[in-house]
């Protein structure tokens, strides 16, 4: 294909210069492609032609070349439009000369969409190009024409995939890269459109062979398409290849190709967050893969903090934690004079560290050094960014003592953070309630609330911690009257210059659902949930109205009701992690459809990998199914996430009594008696305790 024509094509298609759909003008009043088709119907390619007319063919074949060439030389536009008209009529002569000449039927389908000789129109240029190949499946330039222009009208380029034009361009790349299995343009297109049709596995694939092809010399069309923000260059297929494999769930492939190309470029923060990513979901084997990658990559940029705190993440999952400490460490000595807030950084990574593996002091230690690395060991007015670190510390380290029963530590850190923040701040009031929440102090908790909210009356969070407390307390009523009186009030501040509240009559008739619900009041909870639904101002909101309304129907044991509700949600929004996490769970706990419920609740949990509910829900499901040592695994990390569930604990106790950790199972449930509110729960517990006694 000629070089002038490629990049007039691109311009015209992508920037702008005019592709119309106007009428194509020809002598018989009829398309041209048209009528060569016609002859080409006609044509026996077996047929022998004479040599004179062949040479005739070819000779306006070169003479329409000679013009291109001519017009590339060209400054005046006039001139290049008149040399480009010549070369269109040259290439119908030479046709008409010998229909079979697959190259003519090329050059001419790309002048149709030329600019400089009008008028422009793509469907000629498409049934032009298709001749070409006709007369010959091996003619590369018409097979590439084909797959640009399908590409373009398919509506890659803006975001509405035309699917049946999106497969005839795929056709068409597969065959360019048939003829040239290294081009790189034919692999990046076809990965593109593999990703937008659905196709992971062929979309990998061809990313692989994108990532060992030849540079690409023609890169505008690919560019223009992509918006200028991707190119040809193989490191671009290495990007995309990456979160493709972790899409497709192949982590440990993942690992390997962001692992090499992090080693080749260190400074891409892009790949190193997409290797993070890779490793979360990925054994130990996987992630010693990318143990020498990254140091290689740390050794070339000794400053980037990200990809050390990367590298001894790696370390630390393949169990060399006091290796990744000691790298932590040492580069914390060189930062402290220099740089002290990154420093304190590193020593929060080395309290992260240890806390993970359960090394409870020597994790609080770390902490306590991050904060003298910042100079936030005593009193001092703070900026806002050293309040927030401060925050961030404490909270680490009033949970660390939570985790290991040390309630007077957490208590001596939360009078250190009233005392470096003062006494108007709310932080230390805040974790002083929270800690008796998760201590099962709830009558210290609804104290300490109480007195807080006499100092902040408009605090809408506080008062519904106050409504679910009474409710954990056995006051549901007084609870419920709370948020009531504020429904009454009509949702107003109190004082001229108060805030406007963020609270609506949904919000709260929605949380009144949850307190009667919680507190086993199910009949109230459905009539709340209706009256929520009722004031819900978006389709969003009905939605979360009808998942309450599904809660507290399974709570009254409407079990047909509660699942034809979240059905009917699912029916709306198959993806909603919310009911399908609540369907799955409401199956295992009446025991029907395991393999069902187990289903959905993965399905949630690959929607938010985080949400400790659902990693609840699925420990919970592996442990019906029998599966103690999946059970324990998610279990644990959905205690990790929130330590003061008292379902989370009960569940991780039924796990351990099942693999016959005695003294795990105790303690977890032991723990579980604290936490849990209502009282038929904290009893089943005690019942199971006094059962292991025995």
């Amino acid at each position: 294909m000629n070089k002038l024509f490629g990049i007039a094509f691109l311009s015209a298609v992508f920037c702008g210069a005019g592709i119309t759909q106007t009428p194509t003008p020809t002598v018989t009043g009829e398309r041209l492609s048209e009528t060569l088709a016609k002859r080409l119907d006609g044509f026996d390619p077996r047929a022998e032609i004479p040599r004179e007319v062949r040479e005739q063919a070819y000779t306006r074949l070169m003479q329409a070349q000679r013009y291109i060439w001519q017009a590339s030389r060209m400054r005046s536009q006039t001139a290049v439009t008149a040399n480009l008209k010549l070369a269109r009529a040259e290439l119908q002569k030479c046709l008409e000369l010998n229909p079979g000449v697959s190259e003519a039927y090329a050059v001419l389908a790309e002048s149709w969409v030329n600019p400089n000789i009008p008028p422009n129109n793509v469907e000629e240029a498409i049934a032009l190009a298709s001749m070409s190949t006709r007369t010959n499946r091996n003619n590369f330039g018409g097979h590439r024409l084909l797959a640009r222009l399908y590409v373009y009208k398919s509506g890659l380029n803006n975001g509405t995939l035309d699917n049946s034009l999106a497969a005839k361009a795929i056709t068409e790349w597969k065959e360019v890269a048939r003829l040239d299995p290294r081009n790189a343009e034919a692999w990046a297109f076809l990965s593109e459109l593999y990703n937008e049709t659905d196709k992971p596995n062929e979309r990998i694939d061809a990313l692989r062979r994108w990532l060992a092809s030849s540079t690409a010399p023609d890169r505008q069309f690919y560019q223009s398409v992509m918006h200028g923000q991707d190119d040809l260059a193989p490191e671009n297929a290495s990007r995309k290849l990456g979160p493709a494999l972790l899409k497709a769930g192949r982590a440990k492939e993942a690992v390997e190709v962001l692992s090499q190309l992090i080693a080749d470029e260190p400074d891409d923060t892009e790949a190193v967050e997409q290797l993070r990513e890779a490793l979360e979901t990925s054994d130990s084997k996987a992630a010693a893969t990318a143990v020498e990658a990254l140091e290689q990559a740390v050794y070339a940029n000794p400053g980037n903090l990200s990809l050390l705190t990367l590298l001894t993440e790696v370390e630390v999952k393949t169990g060399d934690i006091d290796g990744a400490v000691k790298r932590l460490d040492a580069t914390y000595k060189k930062m402290l004079p220099s740089d002290r807030t990154s420093a304190a950084g590193l020593q929060i990574s080395i309290g992260d560290i240890y806390s993970n593996a359960d090394r409870l002091n020597e994790a609080v230690s770390a902490y306590e050094m991050a904060l003298t690395a910042r100079g936030l060991d005593g009193a001092m007015k703070l900026d806002p960014d050293e309040r927030e670190f401060a925050m961030a510390v404490f909270d680490k380290q009033i949970t660390v003592f939570k985790r290991s029963n040390r309630i007077e530590d957490a208590k001596a850190v939360i009078v250190k953070a009233r005392k470096l923040f003062g006494s108007d701040d709310l932080f230390a009031d805040r974790q002083l309630i929270s800690l008796y929440q998760d201590t099962g102090n709830k009558t210290g908790a609804l104290a300490a609330v109480q007195t807080l909210r006499a100092k902040n009356a408009d605090d809408v969070s506080l008062l519904r911690l106050e409504a679910t407390l009474l409710g954990e307390t056995g006051q549901i009523d007084k609870g419920v009257d709370l948020i009531k009186k504020r429904i009454a009030s009509g949702n107003q501040t109190t004082g001229p210059a108060a805030p406007p509240r963020l609270d609506d009559d949904f919000s709260n008739y929605l949380f009144i659902a949850q307190l009667y619900d919680d507190a086993g009041r199910a009949s109230d909870a459905i009539t709340a949930s209706e009256q929520a639904h009722s004031v819900a101002g978006n389709a969003q909101q009905r939605q979360i109205a009808k998942m309450m309304l599904a809660t507290a129907q399974q709570t009254a044991g409407k079990f047909t009701e509660s699942e034809t509700t979240l059905r009917d949600i699912l029916k709306e929004t198959p993806n909603n992690p919310i009911a399908l996490n609540n369907l799955g769970y409401y199956l295992l706990e009446r025991g029907e459809r395991f393999a069902e419920a187990l289903d959905l609740i993965q399905k949630a949990v690959k929607t938010d990998p985080t949400n400790p509910s659902y990693l609840d829900s699925l420990g919970w499901a592996y442990f019906k199914l029998g599966k103690f040592a999946d059970a324990e695994k998610y279990l644990t990390q959905a205690a990790g996430l929130d330590f003061g569930s008292g379902t989370i604990q009960e569940h991780l106790g039924d796990v351990y009594q099942k693999q016959g950790k005695i003294e795990q199972a105790r303690a977890a449930w032991g723990r579980a008696t604290q936490l849990l509110s209502k009282n038929e729960d904290t009893a089943r517990v005690k019942e199971k305790l006094a059962a292991l006694k025995k």
